[in-house]
Formats: structure tokens, sequence, C-alpha cells
């Protein structure tokens, strides 16, 4: 009990800890491609490479149909911030470090990378030493008249792992579920959609580097 006169105790209020909801039960990452017969091919040196049938025609299917039913996608607003492109496009994020994993163990795309540019220049190529992709997963669609201006992404920093590891993003990685057979021509950021109607769908993530 406090002495007479004293100032009595105060309750400080305690906010809640934010928690993420659950990450999403993702479809089996199969068929793929044996990582030995995938291939890179350089679109602008340093800049932009592809991957062809990275994912499979049944894995794209798999992964339109689990988007499409299964995430709860939110439309951005046509008003960017100051410094911002302007983005209109249907688009979720998910922290989801188990999924990150299996996306680059699984997919043969960690022995790809592995085996890119040889023993000496990899770590010129790719930003630094690779350990995997970041937990940041998102999943974006394209319908018709949507589209994300110029813009470059950014580069971002956080902690990984256990124990922690510091890394960094370097390169964008986009997964396109949806292509020429689906009604959407090619991967512009103005999207046509003829007969389908599906747009473009796309599966995000980024390489990380040990800082």
């Amino acid at each position: 009990m406090p002495k007479k006169g004293s100032a009595k105790n105060k309750e400080v209020p305690t906010r809640e800890r934010y928690s993420p909801p659950p990450p999403p039960s993702w479809p089996p990452l199969a068929p793929v491609i044996p990582s030995e017969d995938l291939t890179v091919e350089t679109i602008l040196p340093t800049q932009i490479f592809t991957i062809p049938k990275f994912f499979t025609a049944t894995l794209c299917k798999t992964y339109l149909n689990f988007a499409s039913q299964s995430l709860d996608l939110t439309t951005t607003p046509g008003n960017p911030k100051r410094g911002e492109a302007v983005r209109v496009n249907d688009r979720i994020s998910i922290y989801d470090l188990g999924f990150a994993e299996r996306l680059w163990n699984e997919t043969g795309l960690k022995d790809l990378v592995a085996r890119e540019a040889g023993e000496d220049g990899r770590q010129e190529l790719w930003g630094g030493e690779v350990v995997g992709l970041s937990p940041n997963i998102r999943v974006y669609r394209y319908s018709k008249g949507q589209f994300f201006d110029k813009h470059y992404d950014d580069t971002a920093s956080f902690s990984v792992g256990d124990p922690q590891v510091r890394v960094q993003t370097t390169w964008t990685l986009l997964i396109y579920l949806t292509g020429k057979s689906d009604g959407v021509r090619g991967g512009e950021t103005v999207v046509v959609t003829e007969d389908a109607g599906v747009g473009k769908w796309v599966l995000r993530s980024d390489l990380i580097v040990r800082r």
C-alpha cells in the first residue's frame, strides 16, 4: 500500500501484439522439371534472366486454381504516395518462411543459382552469397486495364533463420502462372486478355544474400 500523500500506481495500458494470420496450405510443388534440365536465358545481361518452364503447365494450373479460389486479394489504390509509381492490381502479401524454403529447395532453383556464373563470378552476379528466398511471398493478378507504372524494386534488409542471419534482397523472382495459352500476351505491364479473361497471375519472391 503506498504511503499517504504519495502518488498512486497507475495502470499503463498495454498494446496487443499483432499476430499475422497463419499462412495458407500451399499446394505441393509437383510436378517439376529436374534441376539439371533447367536453363537460364539472358534477356539483358546482369539485369533480366528467364528460366523457361520453371513451373510446368500442370503446376501453373494448380497454383492458379489455388490462388483464385483460396487467396483473398486486395485491389491496390490508384493514388500512390509521393515518389511511388502508380499501381492498380489485385495482390496479397504473405509472410511464409516455410514456403520460401520449399520454393528454393524443391523446384531446382537452388541448384540452378549455384551453378550459374561459376565459382568466381557467382557472388558478383547475384550480389553476394545467396542463402535462399525472401519469406515475403506475394501473389499478383493483373486484369484487363490494370497496370504497374515504371518503377524499381526496392532492396529490403532483415534477419531470417535460427540462429538469425542478416540478409538483404538483390534479385526479384517472378513466376508467371498464366501466359499465351490463357489469353494473356507476354508479361507486359499492360495486359491483353481477349478470350479466357483470367488476367496475368504472378507468384513473387526475391533472392536473399548474406550481408
